[in-house]
Formats: structure tokens, C-alpha cells, sequence
């Protein structure tokens, strides 16, 4: 699943609400240059990228300010009729106050106005946008590439020989400028010290370095990457650094063969053996962690408490007591509606166990209250479970956009006593899509 948000980034300019946009999973990002030097009103969200950063002189650092969530289309590219998909093809869009123009760099130099000519970008400002680049690796599985040719300002105008074609487009990964976007003819953000981006973001010019031991474990049934690095010990991003073959955390199978880093405990499938009977089986008993720390592997009445506190917000775990790849996404699943509680490492500390458990207690009334569009929370993901069991086909994100809302509004159009169709689903909405998915 998509992390959806920038941790840190304010949401002053929030535009999701008047421009949900599609469902996307991220594959690429694309940079631009916002051509000035405040933050930028993009004409109401009209026009906004998913996230706009700000230098802070004083600071030496970046301001970030997210516009949109992560997995739902921007809108700061073309995207011409019946020719290629570019803002709704899985497209991170970040806008980067300042210039590319050298132009525009000389005449606000002899002015006094304080800016980022970005092909000559400070230190700081390139290490706080690698970072932004890494935590998209390390979340989202964008890989650390992309184009070795970065035009300079005004030749990558228009047609400026670096701009990808169709196809090269729809299979391209990596970050890219808005200089290589098809359907296109801008040339922002100029000739980019992008090697060096790579660099301090952890690529370097050859990828990553291997492990200097090839341990290898092999994926089970039901296992995610989270889980993989937690019993491992180690962070996602240190175990995608060992396995720079997989380009999308979200997709692997059973069978798969990776490499665990030197520095990463040995890590034996749940029965010891490569595959699961069951999607939550019951290996030898682990300990539990002390401080109220449960972490996947962990057995007894804890986790079956966490299990069913989990299952009175809208998940469906077998309460068994181990905390295995259910429940270990399940638990990255709330972390990740509720982002203060992150990293989604696959760990439920005390801070999550206590969120969950406040959200459990909710009484059933407060449960039935109005779900409108924009809204992110356990209950929409369980609102859209059920609407996926009377026939819809949604995917289950907690995030109530176009998709969701046109489905309740379907169900609302076919009971005429539920009232107007204005894509909220308010209590009687939701005890009758309750009901149907009951059946």
C-alpha cells in the first residue's frame, strides 16, 4: 500500500478535497520548478503537484507543504486527449521554489531577492530533496534513477531531445523533470546537478552496493517486506538497499528468493519451512518484547487483544493470538492513516497500541456518523469492504475518494428512502450498505 503523506509537510494548501483526482500507485517522480519565489496558489489546486518545497535560508533547509495524497493524481502536467497518461500514470510531483532560468537568476541576483538558481542548488537544499527522493524508495518503491541527459535552461524548451517518448514513458521508474515528460513542452528543472541528488540520496552512479554476505531467505505465503526487515531486525529501506532487483516493495510472491544484509539476523520462515498452510500460522511460541512493544513473530494474550481491538475497526483478523503477516499489515495499515505514529515498520509500540485501542473503544453511535469525501480513516476502509461485497470493485485504501463516492452514491440511487445522492454515506446510508454486505 501507498504512503500517502510527507512526514513533516504541512497541509496548509490541501486541494484533495476539490480535486480527488484517480487512484494511483506511484512509479516515478517528476520534478519542477516553480519560476518564483513564494508558495505558489497553483489557481486553487487547479494546477497543483502533490507537494511544493521552500527554502528556508535562515535554516539552511527545505519547507515542505503536500497538496495531495501520494496515491491519487496531481495536476501540474499536460495531459492532452487521446494521446499518453502523465498525471494520473503513477506520478509524483514535486514543484521546487526558486528557478531554472538563468535569466531569471540574473536579473533577481541584481534585484537582492533571495532565491535557489536549482542547477546550482545549495548543498542543503539538494540533501533535503534527496531525502525526499530516499523516503520515496523506501516507501513507495520509486527507484533511484533516472535520466543521465538534464537540459539546461532555455534549451530544454519544447522539443529539447531529452523528452521521452510514449512508450519509453509508460515503462519509465525513476525521477524525471518536467523537461521529460511527453505531452509536454516545459523545461523546468534545467540542467539539475541530478548525479549528485542520486548520490546523497544513497544511489551513487552504480546503484547499490551489495551485501558483503549473500544470505538469502525465501518469501512465505502471506510475508511482506515490513515483516521480513522486523524479524530481521533492520529498517525496509537498509533491506531494499540489499535487493536493488525489487522495484516495487508492494509486489512480492511467495517463492521469492532475497538477500539479507550482513548486519541482519538470521530469519526462518514461520514452521520453519518457505511456505504458510494458513495465512496466519502458529510457529513455536516467541516471546513477547517488554515495554509494551509486540513485533511480528510475538505470541499470547496481548496480541490477541491487539487482534480483536483491530477487527472492531473494520479488519478481519483470526484472533489467534500470533502476530504474524495479517496482522503485521494490518498494523502498517493504521500507522499509515495515522501519521504520527510512523514509521509503518510493522511494529505496534506503545503509542500505536494505544491509538488502536482508542479507536476501538468508539462507541457504535459515534461509528455511524456521516463519511464524506476526502476523509482517511479505519471506517472508510471498512465502508468500502463492505460496498466491495454487494459487487463494487474498490480499492481498499481508508482514502473516501471518487471511486468510493461513486459507489455509495450507486447504492443510494437504488434505495430512493436514503435520500439525495450527494456521495456522502451518512448513518442510514451505512446501516443499509451494512446490511446488504451482511447477506
Amino acid at each position: 500500500m501507498t504512503d500517502t503523506l510527507y512526514p513533516g509537510a504541512d497541509r496548509s494548501q490541501w486541494f484533495a478535497d476539490h480535486y480527488p483526482g484517480s487512484y494511483m500507485t506511484p512509479r516515478c517522480g517528476v520534478l519542477h520548478t516553480t519560476e518564483g519565489t513564494g508558495w505558489p496558489d497553483y489557481s486553487g489546486g487547479a494546477e497543483a503537484p502533490h507537494i511544493t518545497a521552500k527554502p528556508d535560508f535562515a535554516a539552511r533547509r527545505l519547507l515542505f507543504r503536500q497538496h495531495f495524497p501520494f496515491d491519487h493524481s496531481a495536476r501540474a502536467l499536460v495531459n492532452a486527449p487521446g494521446g499518453v497518461e502523465t498525471n494520473t500514470a503513477g506520478a509524483v510531483q514535486i514543484e521546487l521554489i526558486g528557478t531554472c532560468d538563468p535569466a531569471t537568476h540574473r536579473r533577481w541576483t541584481a534585484q537582492g531577492i533571495q532565491h535557489i538558481f536549482w542547477p546550482e542548488a545549495p548543498d542543503w537544499a539538494l540533501r533535503d530533496l534527496a531525502t525526499f527522493m530516499a523516503w520515496h524508495r523506501d516507501h513507495n518503491g520509486i527507484p533511484l534513477d533516472g535520466p543521465a541527459q538534464w537540459a539546461p535552461y532555455p534549451d530544454s524548451y519544447g522539443r529539447n531531445g531529452v523528452r521521452l517518448s510514449f512508450a519509453a514513458w509508460n515503462s519509465f521508474r525513476g525521477w524525471c523533470g518536467h523537461q521529460h515528460v511527453p505531452e509536454n513542452d516545459h523545461g523546468d528543472p534545467g540542467n539539475l546537478d541530478f548525479a549528485t541528488l542520486l548520490s546523497l540520496a544513497g544511489a551513487g552512479s552504480g546503484g547499490p552496493t551489495p551485501p558483503s554476505t549473500a544470505r538469502r531467505v525465501v518469501i512465505w505465503a502471506g510475508a511482506t517486506l515490513s515483516a521480513v526487515a522486523a524479524l530481521a531486525g533492520i529498517t525496509l529501506g537498509h533491506l531494499l538497499d540489499a535487493n536493488p532487483q525489487i522495484t516495487d516493495p508492494n509486489q512480492i510472491k511467495p517463492g521469492q528468493s532475497i538477500t539479507l544484509p550482513d548486519d541482519a539476523k538470521p530469519v526462518t520462515p514461520p514452521g520453519g519451512t518457505t511456505s504458510e498452510p494458513s495465512p496466519d500460522p502458529q510457529p513455536d511460541p516467541q516471546p513477547t518484547r517488554p515495554l509494551g512493544v509486540l513485533a511480528p513473530g510475538a505470541r499470547g494474550p496481548e496480541v490477541q487483544e491487539l487482534q480483536r481491538q483491530l477487527n472492531r475497526i473494520g479488519y478481519q483478523l483470526p484472533a489467534t493470538g500470533y502476530f504474524g503477516p495479517l496482522t503485521t499489515n494490518a498494523v502498517n495499515d493504521f500507522v499509515r492513516l495515522n501519521p504520527s505514529l510512523r514509521p509503518a515498520d510493522g511494529i505496534a509500540g506503545p503509542k500505536t497500541r494505544a491509538r488502536i485501542a482508542n479507536a476501538a473503544s468508539v462507541p457504535p453511535a459515534n461509528q455511524t456518523a456521516s463519511l464524506k469525501p476526502g476523509a482517511r480513516s479505519a471506517e472508510v476502509k471498512t465502508l468500502q469492504t463492505q460496498l466491495n461485497r454487494i459487487g463494487h470493485r474498490l480499492p481498499v485504501t481508508g482514502f473516501y475518494g471518487p471511486q468510493t463516492t461513486a459507489a455509495v452514491n450507486d447504492v443510494i440511487r437504488k434505495h430512493p428512502g436514503l435520500g439525495r445522492a450527494d456521495g456522502v454515506a451518512g448513518p442510514r446510508t451505512r446501516a443499509k450498505i451494512a446490511a446488504l454486505a451482511a447477506r
